[in-house]
């Protein structure tokens, strides 16, 4: 493996390092170094504004002045992108960036990093050259410019110091992948209520590309492409996001999908040949409609798979709302009964992920379902430790399929905002530990003590990793013989941004880098055998975004673990909505 990494995106990041490969889209997150050369350097405003919600305002409307304008280009109408750009514009040219080195890494992935010697251009001559940037993307699938830093200063018109990142990913016309990324710093003008940029240079530029495509979306074709209506739109009610479960659900050695969804549950059966039929009716498991997280998962010993659903359920005073935990009963035959009061599931909890181990010992499957909060109707009372969740349910098999929730006899949360949660013996002593990603606060490493006891240790390992969590996963990511752990949490240019402007020099302390920590994004602990460290950034699989549901899987059949990251929250008809 190399020492320096290379990340492609939009469906599969792929990242080469001396430690692994890290695949989640295809997208580029590599930094590369470079000096602007032939523009006068861009310096921060001399009279700068100095009142935070005012510099923030003006940054929010800059950045959504770059949306506006990223989607033009997404469009190709470089014609309506001249609006942006001031008359007497003057920019380093995109499509000559300047001396270039490549890099070959696995998955035949080519990086090219760009010493920057661009020429300077005017107006006319950049917008051809942002023409050039984008024509090797025969499909652009997405295009952004992010606000990354920003200064104002004011005087007769505002004026500001902008530094910017440009994404651009695509498809190649021959059906290759390429990811596009360029750094730079704009001065911008504010001119009648409008931005424009007069200056634009770049610092660092890169281009990493594949021949052809990890992975092709047939999702229609397969005949699974359901889809619900967006978020915030008619016909959504819900604030709740749906996960899903896979398993040989009738034995016929091929593996089904399960998705809950608002109105009806889908359960994709496999034929076998490439593509689903859904049968969620004749299977009985179409109701009831709301769930949040499912696994299969054999909860009576007779060889086939049972189907749990945490489902987000509680009293409102003027009734229930929602549904406890479902339990579906597989006859061997495919056909599910609906058994959860029988099996012990009748308690009201606002459930997200379930998780499943034999945490006792004993020969039966239990069950962790992560409580989380009332979807959209509570906020938290802290960003970095909110007391106001609702409780964890640990339901233990009592044998045959029965089970009792013992989360508060064993010391587990009753306030915590837990999206997820993981089983992994990490101290190798026989017995399955549990590490729990909680938003809004601290996550927790519950060390099995056998007898159903437990002791949260998170903080004497060091893998509290306070910030948004919202995933966690153990593998063994650098084959040392010891499994490690991955965190995911929000990462946010934002954050970020207002963080470092909030905090300045303060931000060196405790509380300072545990804030910053919550616009930071993923974490990676290497395990020893003792104690867990967290590994550099440098390394990847930081930035992915609103991260969610991080699975270790080797994609390119190397003998390394890759790691795949979903990332997104509300997805609309802007770049505004995400």
């Amino acid at each position: 493996m190399q020492n320096d990494p290379a990340t492609t995106s939009f469906g599969t990041k792929a990242l080469a390092s001396a430690l692994f490969v890290l695949t989640v889209g295809m997208r580029v997150f590599a930094q590369a170094g470079g000096q602007a050369a032939g523009l006068p350097p861009i310096e921060d405003p001399k009279n700068r504004i100095t009142q935070l919600d005012e510099v923030e305002d003006y940054s929010e409307d800059v950045a959504n002045t770059f949306v506006e304008w990223s989607d033009k280009v997404r469009r190709r109408d470089f014609a309506a992108c001249a609006d942006l750009l001031a008359d007497d514009f003057r920019g380093h040219d995109l499509g000559h960036v300047g001396k270039e080195t490549e890099k070959e890494f696995p998955l035949s992935i080519t990086k090219t990093t760009w010493e920057v010697q661009a020429p300077v251009v005017e107006k006319a001559a950049f917008l051809e050259a942002l023409r050039e940037f984008v024509s090797p993307l025969g499909t652009i699938e997405f295009f952004f410019v992010k606000v990354r830093g920003a200064e104002f200063g004011a005087g007769q018109n505002i004026e500001g110091a902008i530094t910017t990142r440009i994404n651009a990913i695509g498809r190649a016309s021959g059906g290759g992948r390429i990811g596009r990324e360029v750094h730079g710093r704009a001065h911008v003008m504010r001119v009648d209520g409008r931005w424009r940029i007069d200056r634009w240079a770049i610092t660092a530029a890169t281009d990493v590309r594949r021949p052809e495509s990890i992975f092709t979306e047939v999702a229609r074709g397969a005949g699974i492409a359901h889809r619900g209506p967006q978020f915030g739109k008619e016909g959504n009610v819900s604030f709740f996001w749906n996960g899903a479960a896979v398993s040989d659900y009738d034995g016929d050695g091929w593996f089904d999908l399960f998705v809950p969804s608002q109105e009806r549950n889908f359960l994709y059966r496999n034929r076998g040949n490439g593509t689903f039929e859904e049968a969620a009716e004749s299977a009985g498991l179409a109701q009831p409609p709301g769930g949040t997280g499912a696994v299969f998962f054999d909860a009576d010993n007779d060889g086939d798979r049972d189907l749990l659903v945490a489902h987000p359920g509680w009293n409102d005073g003027d009734g229930v709302v929602g549904n406890s935990t479902q339990f579906h009963r597989n006859d061997g035959k495919g056909r599910f009964t609906n058994a959860s009061a029988e099996a012990g599931f009748t308690e009201l909890l606002c459930g997200f992920s379930p998780v499943v181990a034999d945490c006792n010992n004993d020969g039966w499957l239990d069950v962790f379902v992560c409580g989380y909060q009332k979807g959209g109707f509570t906020g938290p009372n802290s960003w970095v430790d909110a007391t106001n969740g609702t409780r964890n349910a640990l339901y233990v098999n009592q044998g045959g399929g029965k089970f009792v929730d013992v989360a508060q006899k064993v010391g587990f949360p009753t306030n915590r905002w837990t999206y997820a949660a993981a089983w992994h013996d990490y101290d190798d002593d026989g017995d399955q530990d549990l590490y729990v990603a909680n938003d809004y606060g601290p996550k927790e490493l519950w060390r099995n003590d056998g007898n159903l006891e437990f002791t949260e240790i998170s903080q004497a390992l060091g893998v509290t990793d306070v910030g948004n969590g919202m995933g966690c996963a153990f593998a063994d990511f650098d084959s040392d013989g010891d499994v490690d752990l991955y965190a995911s949490n929000m990462s946010s240019t934002a954050g970020n941004r207002i963080l470092g402007r909030l905090l300045g020099s303060a931000g060196a302390d405790d509380k300072g880098q545990m804030l910053k920590k919550f616009a930071a994004g993923n974490t990676l602990f290497a395990y020893d055998g003792k104690t867990f460290a967290k590994v550099d950034s440098k390394f990847g699989g930081v930035g992915a975004a609103w991260a969610w549901s991080p699975q270790f899987f080797d994609i390119d059949l190397d003998g390394d673990l890759d790691l795949a990251c979903a990332n997104g929250f509300i997805s609309g008809n802007s770049l505004k909505d995400t």
